[in-house]
């Protein structure tokens, strides 16, 4: 027997401490209600736990980043139901103005009630907002997108008239990033049979725009001493699908890095409105209207080359298309309408169309100015074309200046070229759509000039009929070659190139960063990973846009009928727009349903883990409180056991 070490208590002491320390963490897990409350509890546990943790955080505000993607689909498509209706209601208007029983008095009052509706209508494209981010911005998606198809993901793609612009990114030396937009592009040259590419329509294409672009050079020298000093070629396609229903389309590719910029063209020929098989058998009338509008084509080429900030950016639609015209000819928009005969009233009536028919009264006034920037008296081709290689040369030279953008341009070299006659582009639309005095004046010359077969066109001469034009191609010039074997081309062509105001941009655009001008992305996922990225797009839903810069006229029965269709075209591009908001809403709200099921069942992963199994711990509990009770009860007796001692000394 010992007294100087107690072994029994030293050991019921320790055990009464584990039963302690077993019953404290059991205590613990049950108050907290977790069975990890520390690292120190389960290391591995406690990570993967976190890890689950953050995910059903993130997917949670995911789904209510979605859900907010939901109510901006709702927004928009109640807005768009607004204006469907006025267009309805629009729609009423200019049948009802259509009947030949109204007097004018009665189409002025339904002119009135349509202005009224147009103002609400770009009221509606300007305040909708939704945590004050704008529906429908500025900068949006031209509507007809929503009728194509959808828009590249990317947001590269930019659609502008009958145009259509791609921006991809060169290397320093000017090569072309391997990308798959490049891939899809070169490989469209494998989609037309030999057949096609080698037929005689395709050569009279080439000659014609070939001629085209000749005759550009000759009647715009000045210019084309701007165009790109290398080798720009011009690849052709002729396909059987419209492209947006135009009967050509022309498409300009950039690339653009610090350094250099590279452009391709390509134009594709619509075969459905002029079949390959039946050319062989087309009258001259017939092939002349075909050279006319590749006349047209080429010259938006040249235009967006040389002046590529304004053709893209603000340049207001008349004068982009009545450019084009001055090459082509107005293509009957004009000869149809009025005659060398016509009265001022039928010439001021036919100018005041300046915004609602920019290929005729836009020609006409694109003619206008290429006599007023000449300083010459006489109207002829000549004079025009040599005022309108001062117009552009004018706007070229003002590309890139400090301080100057698309509509500073434009105003600034109207003002130059008129010798201050009118001051801006405002003025002289105002003037012009007026029809003053000088602008009647012209157009009378104009219309004698041209006599009553010609076209009018600055390629050649003003009395001369459109195949007259394109009789002779005089092949490539220049830097400008033109090929059918549906391959893209590109040359670089120096620096000082720099996006216009139309382009998107890759951040920013009045919602944050991650917005761009014509949509934006929602966070649909706890991960930077484009899988879990959700794109919305964003439309301009304003009348410009909705009726391709023309204005709704119902004061005549000619215009009221025109109206007609111009709505319901305006209607079905709503409509297109609605459905694509409604089909991404029931996207987002699948996608709501799948996140909150991701989350639910996480959570339950989650919960194995860290939650206390309230029973089984009750039980580890009870079982430690029995051990400290009998550990208590022990080390009293094993302390007790020295008091043995005292019996022996006795």
């Amino acid at each position: 027997m010992i007294v100087q070490h107690n072994l029994s208590s030293m050991n019921a002491n320790r055990m009464l401490g584990l039963s302690t320390t077993i019953k404290g963490k059991s205590s613990e897990k049950l108050s907290s209600g977790y069975k990890i409350n520390r690292a120190a509890d389960d290391a591995a546990g406690l990570t993967i736990s976190e890890k689950m943790r953050s995910q059903i955080r993130g997917l949670t505000q995911a789904s209510s980043n979605t859900q907010d993607g939901v109510s901006f689909c709702q927004i928009a498509d109640g807005a768009l139901d607004e204006v469907q209706a006025m267009l309805k209601r629009c729609t009423e208007l200019s049948i009802q103005a259509s009947n030949a029983t109204n007097t004018d008095a009665d189409r002025q009052a339904l002119q009135a009630e349509v202005a009224q509706i147009s103002e609400e209508i770009d009221r509606v494209h300007q305040s909708a907002v939704f945590n004050d981010l704008r529906v429908f911005p500025d900068g949006g998606l031209n509507p007809q997108t929503a009728v194509d198809g959808a828009i590249k993901a990317s947001g590269r793609t930019v659609f502008a008239g009958n145009r259509i612009y791609e921006l991809e990114f060169i290397d320093a030396e000017g090569n072309k990033i391997a990308s798959e937009t490049n891939d899809k592009i070169q490989a469209r040259g494998t989609e037309n049979p030999d057949s096609i590419k080698n037929s005689s329509m395709a050569d009279f294409v080439v000659s014609a725009a070939s001629s085209a672009v000749s005759k550009l050079a000759q009647a715009y020298p000045n210019l084309f001493n701007r165009a790109s000093t290398g080798n720009v070629q011009i690849g052709l396609e002729m396909s059987p699908q419209a492209k947006g229903g135009t009967l050509a389309t022309a498409s300009m590719m950039i690339s653009s890095n610090s350094t250099s910029t590279v452009t391709s063209y390509k134009m594709w020929i619509d075969t459905a409105d002029y079949p390959v098989d039946k050319f062989d058998t087309m009258t001259a009338a017939e092939k002349a209207d075909l050279a006319a509008t590749i006349a047209h084509e080429m010259t938006h080429l040249v235009m967006d080359d040389t002046l590529t900030s304004g053709m893209l950016g603000t340049f207001p639609k008349w004068f982009k298309e009545g450019t084009a015209q001055t090459s082509s000819g107005d293509n009957g928009w004009m000869s149809y309408e009025i005659t060398p005969s016509a009265t001022d009233e039928e010439i001021k009536s036919y100018v005041s169309q300046l915004k609602t028919m920019p290929y005729g009264a836009g020609y006409a006034a694109a003619m206008y100015l290429g006599q007023l920037a000449s300083g010459e008296t006489a109207v002829n081709s000549t004079n025009i074309a040599k005022g309108l290689d001062n117009l552009f040369t004018q706007i070229a030279n003002n590309i890139g200046t400090e301080g100057s953008n698309s509509s500073t341009i434009l105003d600034n070299a109207i003002n130059t070229v008129t010798g201050g006659k009118y001051t801006c582009v405002s003025d002289f639309e105002t003037r012009f759509s007026g029809g003053d005095a000088d602008t009647v004046t012209f157009m009378h010359d104009l219309l004698a000039a041209r006599g009553t077969g010609g076209a009018g066109s600055v390629l050649g001469a003003l009395n001369q009929s459109e195949d007259a034009i394109f009789a002779s191609p005089s092949g490539s010039y220049g830097s400008y070659n033109i090929n059918k074997d549906n391959q893209w081309y590109s040359n670089a062509f120096g620096t000082g190139f720099s996006f216009p105001e139309s382009l998107p941009s890759t951040g920013g655009g009045g919602g944050g960063e991650g917005n761009d001008r014509n949509g934006f992305i929602i966070q649909a996922g706890a991960a930077n990973k484009e899988e879990q990225q959700i794109r919305v797009n964003q439309y301009n839903i304003s009348v410009e846009s909705l009726f391709d810069n023309r204005e709704m006229d119902v004061s005549t029965i000619n215009s009221a009928r025109n109206t007609i269709g111009l709505v319901q075209k305006a209607d079905a591009r709503i409509s297109a727009v609605r459905s694509y908001y409604g089909a991404t809403q029931n996207r987002l709200e699948h996608t709501i349903a799948n996140l909150d099921n991701i989350v639910e069942n996480t959570t339950a992963a989650e919960s194995l883990i860290r939650d206390t199994d309230m029973a089984r711990e009750m039980v580890n509990y009870t079982k430690s409180n029995i051990l400290i009770q009998a550990g208590n009860a022990m080390l009293a007796q094993a302390m007790q056991t020295p008091q043995n001692v005292l019996q022996l000394l006795q």
